[in-house]
């Protein structure tokens, strides 16, 4: 460290030179930095369940949906139904669209004297009541219509737009919107799917961040203000975290890499917290030219004593959050590499410029002088609302430490209890609140049509055979008395209402023909009349099939229900006959996240408490200090997600990342405590009088540390999405744990310790 600080303080301006030129460099290139909301983008490239929804949209055409709901008193009026045909046609000519199915679009399968014929249900809007009222009875009596395309009490109407394979599907989305706000009033529309929620949070997003972050800054500089009271105590630390961030941003854009709703809260995060380094350096280069120090001297002085407790501390703080690497989560490794980039920008960088600009400065000598850092350690800490705390919080933690670990124990065994309350949820339409128009038009589609997100199972066999169709009918009918579906569709479906046609509408042959000729030469009808009508559920050769549902309860428990229901059915129907199938949809990539989310936070964790472990032992070299260290650390983890359990706050992408920060950052408090005490400890005191001295000097960098994190998170709880609210509140949670802890619970389990030793020399 004294080579380092040697060095900085030997060539300061060609120093701030290079600083400089790498920020411009990376500034240029963090214009290019983008945003995506594709779920798909989670997941590498190999993932066998992405490799097999693509699979899946390339032979029976896209599997993302765009839904328009339109609401009224009752859709089966002329005006109505004639803004739905316009509006119909609107969509169809989007580019990206691959198909849209409306009331006023949807196929009807008709027998006539030459066959078969494919119509339209609604070739012309019915003029007079009498006709409207057949119109009406005909299609909410029909299940292939009511609950689909109509509500079943007749007053909301969907159209369900297809978008093409290759198509940019939230591009697609932004045109839908702008077509539709055309067809407002006097009906309510609602839009939403999956590419709708995609466009609205990536603008969404932008919003928050252009909101947020200002205010972030803000709060963050007039917390250093009012503790330094100068012009570098603001400057130099709020540079570390502008610096850290602009190269943390030009890295992503050098490599092509996206914001995502999982890291679009890294900003935040190394602003909040990238100014920690530069506190402690500051802090204690005031208290270097207080015992009368020249200017160099202090610089050197100051960098010297805190400058390895600086480094362990940024060194944990890059373990916690690399240990997101081993997540399976493709955006999850991508925020660990990027947000260790940005803590280690933010370290160099207080190493560097800080003793850089601090040299030039050539800051006067304080005129306190030629006393002990003991006196001037006592008389700065006699003084001031923080060396209040600070001396409470020594005194508590020394005296009472019995009283602390009691309460210790007890927080723990509640936030143990609070445990099995801990659920997951990766269903990205929760990033709403209730009452926000995304959430407000999920839940209407979810209410009148029973969703707007499709689960897709693919049957490979032999599609002309009835004892196939029969075991498809059976899982279908098995399906939808779960509840957890609409009614499925599929070849079955369109086979049964062609055996009624073709015995003109007689409701006893709405059912699957025994003979497979049969069967056959119904597909060859179907096909002469418009090839593309079959498509969508089977491909040319009849043997795969896809059954389609759209689902109703999208959170992670109600699709894991689905999950062992499909495959509990798939087993009964279909295995005996020898079909293999497949389960796809974008409700699967869901599922898949929520499972790569807990194993990823287990794998994370575990390897984040070993290397914090590793990193203190090897730098304090103190067995002690490194148990002490990752305990309290544990604890705090214990403690957040013991929280989410008891109010009910799920584990999600954006959540899952707090625990890396509890460790990368939360062990920072307790490294910097026992830095000290070692410090101390070695010029003679007691432990009593160590850990006084540390709390008490230490203790005031960590309370500023803490309160500019805490201040900087607390801004998250005025974003528009409940998930970042979460993520601001147990962020500033777990530091005030974190940082409280490491000023009371590591004294009290040292004097304990101590007091215990005592005990049995006097024993013996």
């Amino acid at each position: 460290m004294r080579k380092l600080v040697d060095f900085t303080t030997r060539y300061p301006i060609p120093i701030i030179v290079i600083l400089v030129l790498l920020t411009v460099f990376f500034g240029f290139n963090a214009l290019n930095v983008t945003m995506t909301t594709n779920i798909k983008d989670f997941f590498p490239a190999s993932d066998p369940r992405v490799q097999t929804y693509d699979r899946v949209e390339e032979t029976f055409g896209g599997a993302e949906y765009i839904m328009v709901a339109l609401s009224s008193d009752d859709i089966f009026t002329e005006e109505t139904l004639k803004k739905i045909k316009e509006m119909t046609r609107r969509l169809e000519e989007i580019d990206g669209v691959a198909s849209v199915q409306s009331l006023t679009s949807v196929a009807d399968i008709k027998g006539n004297d030459f066959g078969l014929e494919i119509s339209d249900l609604i070739p012309e809007i019915p003029e007079n009541e009498d006709e409207m009222k057949v119109l009406k009875e005909k299609v909410l009596s029909d299940d292939m219509y009511s609950g689909f395309i109509v509500s079943e009490d007749g007053k909301a109407a969907l159209n369900i737009i297809e978008v093409e394979v290759d198509a940019d599907s939230v591009a697609v989305a932004e045109k839908v919107s702008q077509v539709v706000e055309e067809y407002k009033g006097p009906e309510k529309i609602y839009i939403t799917g999956t590419p709708v929620l995609n466009n609205v949070l990536a603008e969404s997003m932008k919003a928050d961040l252009y909101k947020l972050l200002p205010l972030v800054l803000f709060i963050i500089a007039l917390i250093l203000f009012l503790v330094f009271r100068d012009f570098k105590g603001v400057i130099l630390p709020f540079s570390t975290v502008v610096i850290s961030v602009i190269w943390t941003l030009g890295l992503m854009g050098l490599l092509d890499k996206q914001l995502s709703p999982l890291n679009a809260v890294m900003p935040v995060i190394l602003i909040s917290l990238g100014n920690a380094y530069g506190i402690y350096i500051l802090n204690r280069h005031r208290e270097e030219l207080g015992l009368g120090k020249k200017s160099l001297s202090a610089v050197k002085g100051a960098v010297v004593s805190v400058g390895t407790a600086v480094l362990m501390a940024g060194g944990t703080t890059v373990a916690g959050f690399a240990s997101n690497i081993f997540s399976d989560i493709t955006l999850m490794k991508d925020f660990g590499i990027f947000t260790s980039f940005g803590v280690a920008s933010a370290l160099l960088v207080s190493l560097t410029m800080i003793p850089a600009v601090l040299t030039l400065l050539k800051e006067k000598v304080s005129e306190v002088k030629d006393i002990s850092r003991k006196k001037v350690s006592e008389k700065k800490n006699n003084n001031g609302v923080l060396a209040k705390i600070a001396n409470f919080l020594a005194d508590t933690g020394i005296e009472h430490p019995v009283k602390i670990l009691t309460v210790t124990l007890v927080i723990i065994l509640l936030s143990i209890w609070g445990l099995t309350g801990l659920k997951t949820d990766s269903n990205f339409f929760n990033f709403f609140a209730r009452d926000s128009q995304p959430r407000i038009a999920y839940e209407m589609v979810k209410d009148k049509f029973t969703g707007s997100e499709s689960v897709e199972i693919i049957i490979e066999g032999d599609l002309q055979n009835p004892e196939v169709l029969q075991a498809m009918k059976k899982f279908q009918d098995a399906l939808k008395e779960t509840g957890l579906v609409g009614q499925p569709t599929s070849l079955v479906n369109i086979i049964m209402r062609t055996n009624r046609a073709m015995h003109e509408g007689d409701e006893n042959y709405y059912s699957i023909p025994d003979n497979s000729n049969l069967i056959a030469q119904y597909l060859l009808l179907l096909e002469m009349n418009d090839s593309s009508y079959l498509s969508r559920f089977t491909t040319a050769e009849y043997d795969k099939g896809r059954i389609q549902a759209l689902v109703r309860d999208t959170s992670s428990q109600g699709i894991e229900d689905l999950m062992n229901y499909i495959e509990e059915y798939s087993g009964k129907y279909f295995a005996p006959l020898g079909l293999e199938t497949t389960t796809t949809g974008i409700i699967v990539l869901i599922d898949a996240l929520a499972e790569m989310i807990i194993s990823g936070q287990i794998k994370g964790l575990v390897f984040s408490l070993v290397a914090v472990f590793v990193i203190v032992l090897f730098l304090l070299k103190s067995w002690q200090g490194s148990l002490l260290s990752v305990f309290l650390i544990a604890i705090v983890t214990l403690i957040n997600f013991g929280t989410m359990g008891w109010s009910g706050i799920a584990l999600d992408i954006v959540t899952v990342l707090i625990s890396s920060i509890g460790v990368g950052v939360g062990i920072d408090y307790s490294i910097h405590i026992y830095s000290r005490y070692l410090e101390e400890k070695k010029k003679g005191f007691s432990v009593e009088e160590a850990l006084k001295t540390s709390v008490r000097t230490t203790g005031i960098s960590i309370i500023v540390n803490a309160g500019a994190v805490i201040s900087g998170f607390v801004i998250l709880t005025i974003s528009s999405f409940p998930p970042f609210r979460y993520f601001g509140m147990l962020v500033s949670l777990i530091m005030l744990v974190a940082s409280s802890g490491a000023m009371l619970w590591i004294p009290a389990m040292i004097i304990f310790a101590d007091r215990f030793k005592t005990k049995i020399k006097l024993k013996n």
